[in-house]
């Protein structure tokens, strides 16, 4: 039986909620309709069941009384922009797997994350009301060393899915998600007035000087879609056994199929989730991916593509 369906689309307010505030953010909080909108957003903020990235101070205070408390079950990991918000969301709908406090937590000591965890008594509640009971990481920090060490000591017996999107696309998505977080003003930025401009600069960088990013400064554009050696990493740390691939592409294509294999590599039992909205959508216009910016990317990432699937031994049809 699915969790219930009030009770999981409430998860959801977090990466509306977000995305509201970001796109206002973006396109500048300007009249007192638009303030007052803002600081109506920021007090419900205080009050969700679940946070998208940053959860208030007071709430994990008061969580620290709770008891004792259980670290994740699983990781749910990939590049930045890979999808894996989204794929939180219908993991969230199956009733064995207990949501986190945040889908994303940016302490990298797993020993900080409890607070964002169940209690060890809520987590045998629910183990003895369906069976069994897990609880998730859902980061897309998939190239973070200390993270793989970090959560190999804590849980070496843990699961780990890695979700792996086409990295040309993923490129412009990392570029408008950069957009999205410097404002309208960013595109006066020669790094950013075109992609192509953008893919150009990237690719006459690289490898000695990372190109500027929004989103992090672990987070380069160009190196951020090589993958090979992040993943060849996670296994060696967990195990082929325990490292589940999933195409970006297969998930988006068939979100209840990828899911329900994802259970199965889990031992639960599939239960096919509710298809919904995209979450954590970047909505903004953004100057378009031109065939010739398209072409470079593909010829950039090839090898690095190839690599990967020579240590898959599996064609991840990327071009």
């Amino acid at each position: 039986m699915q969790r219930d369906s009030h009770e999981w689309k409430r998860l959801m307010d977090a990466y509306a909620l977000e995305e509201e505030r970001r796109n206002a953010v973006y396109e500048g909080v300007k009249t007192l309709e638009e303030r007052l909108k803002y600081k109506v957003s920021t007090l419900k903020f205080q009050f969700l069941p679940h946070y998208f990235y940053t959860v208030p101070k007071w709430r994990l205070w008061l969580r620290s009384f709770g008891g004792p408390r259980t670290l994740p079950d699983f990781a749910c990991i990939g590049p930045i922009k890979s999808g894996t918000s989204d794929l939180s969301t219908y993991m969230f709908q199956h009733p064995c797997i207990i949501p986190p406090l945040a889908k994303e937590i940016s302490l990298g000591d797993p020993r900080e994350w409890m607070p964002y965890y169940p209690t060890v008594k809520e987590k045998e509640k629910v183990e003895k009301e369906h069976g069994k009971a897990l609880c998730g990481y859902f980061s897309p920090t998939m190239h973070t060393l200390a993270l793989m060490d970090a959560y190999r000591r804590a849980r070496p017996d843990a699961k780990i899915i890695l979700m792996l999107r086409n990295p040309v696309d993923r490129a412009y998505s990392h570029y408008k998600w950069d957009l999205l977080l410097g404002g309208k003003r960013l595109l006066q930025n020669p790094y950013y007035k075109t992609f192509s401009a953008h893919v150009d600069m990237a690719l006459s960088f690289f490898p000695s000087v990372p190109l500027p990013s929004r989103s992090s400064p672990r987070n380069e554009m160009l190196q951020t879609g090589i993958y090979v050696k992040a993943v060849e990493l996670w296994i060696e740390r967990f195990g082929r056994d325990n490292v589940h691939i999933l195409r970006a592409e297969d998930f988006f294509k068939d979100a209840a199929a990828a899911v329900c294999g994802i259970h199965e590599f889990l031992g639960l039992t599939p239960i096919k989730p509710e298809i919904h909205q995209i979450a954590n959508q970047n909505s903004i216009k953004a100057p378009p991916f031109d065939k010739e910016a398209r072409e470079k990317l593909e010829a950039f990432y090839r090898p690095w593509n190839e690599k990967l699937y020579a240590l898959l031994d599996r064609d991840m049809g990327w071009g």
